[in-house]
């Protein structure tokens, strides 16, 4: 884990957070339904005082990732008040799409998320792949990839779509199964022109300001696939390093971009879970008013989480464009990190 990263290199082309879009299949699935699973122990007080989750959303049988992710990535154009040939490039990421045991698209057994969402989006002019190994931190990782595409090649619009549909590879003897759900976000990120200098001193007119960005493979074996296709998580563990890596992500970027907690209008976090979450926001000097979730209505969304937060809050004025928001993620590896952004 090196200490050395650089700020980003703001002296080249700014890129714009245009857009985002959010979709949600079906109707709530309340705590309700755990609560009546056989051996699992659990009731609704239960899951909301350890996950602070209340509902979240599954996707049914004729609903996968890529018809999820092309509800978002339509919102996210629209948003951006953009068309679908415009778009140059997909990146795609997703902590839960399994090869056979849990596709991305329906009638074929591979896991991708940005092919088969590009084909049914109609995107044809536009060159895909996905970013994989990150897991829940996919958002944050596959926007820093967006933006050295928009920065080194002719591209000038890039599409994130993140999706999540985790009930096929949920252990429902284990309580943790109560704290996910599915979903989709996407993210339109846009190469500017110029930047101009704000009242921060921050660029005014560069969506991403700056991200740090970590990794430490001592904790790979705390996620795990059993020989079910089941996914196996390992809360201790990730209950004692989460809280300082976060933390530590999130006061890095803060401190080497000369900005203080006061001047980050909201925290946009992975939405984990809210015991780890509430801590984090004190430890950064966040009020935790000024902290943005979608977790208790729509669960753990993995990749899903940041954006969707971000874009739901959006849509019903809570974030205004211009404001500093500061994002933080962690996921499977583990890879975590920190980005200080502005949305439009």
């Amino acid at each position: 884990m090196s200490e050395t990263q650089s700020p980003l290199d703001n002296g080249g082309p700014p890129v714009v957070l245009s857009g985002v879009g959010h979709y949600f299949p079906g109707e709530p699935v309340t705590n309700d339904h755990f609560a009546q699973l056989p051996g699992l122990d659990v009731d609704d007080a239960w899951i909301r005082k350890y996950t602070g989750v209340e509902t979240r959303h599954w996707a049914g049988p004729e609903e996968r990732f890529a018809e999820m992710g092309v509800k978002a990535a339509r919102a996210a154009l629209d948003d951006a008040g953009l068309d679908i040939s415009d778009v140059d490039v997909i990146v795609g990421t997703s902590a839960t799409a399994r090869p056979r045991a849990n596709p991305s698209s329906i009638g074929n057994n591979y896991m991708d998320i940005s092919l088969p969402v590009q084909r049914q989006l109609g995107a044809r002019d536009a060159f895909c792949f996905d970013v994989t190994a990150v897991a829940c931190a996919g958002f944050l990782y596959a926007s820093v990839v967006a933006r050295g595409l928009l920065a080194t090649t002719g591209a000038r619009t890039a599409l994130v779509v993140c999706a999540e549909s985790p009930r096929a590879i949920l252990n429902f003897g284990f309580k943790n199964s109560a704290l996910f759900g599915a979903g989709a976000a996407a993210a339109v990120w846009r190469r500017g022109e110029s930047v101009g200098g704000g009242a921060d001193g921050l660029p005014t007119r560069s969506g991403m300001i700056d991200v740090v960005l970590r990794a430490d493979g001592r904790y790979y074996d705390a996620f795990d696939i059993d020989e079910n296709d089941k996914m196996v998580m390992r809360g201790g563990v990730l209950s004692e390093v989460t809280p300082d890596m976060l933390v530590d992500a999130g006061q890095t970027v803060l401190k080497r971009n000369g900005l203080t907690p006061e001047q980050i209008s909201w925290c946009i976090p992975h939405q984990a879970n809210t015991n780890l979450l509430h801590p984090m926001a004190d430890r950064l000097g966040i009020p935790r008013e000024r902290m943005l979730l979608n977790l208790p209505r729509r669960g753990n969304t993995s990749s899903v989480g940041m954006p969707s937060a971000l874009s739901e809050y959006v849509r019903d004025g809570t974030v205004k464009p211009g404001e500093l928001l500061l994002g933080v993620s962690i996921g499977r590896g583990l890879s975590w990190g920190a980005m200080v952004f502005r949305y439009q």
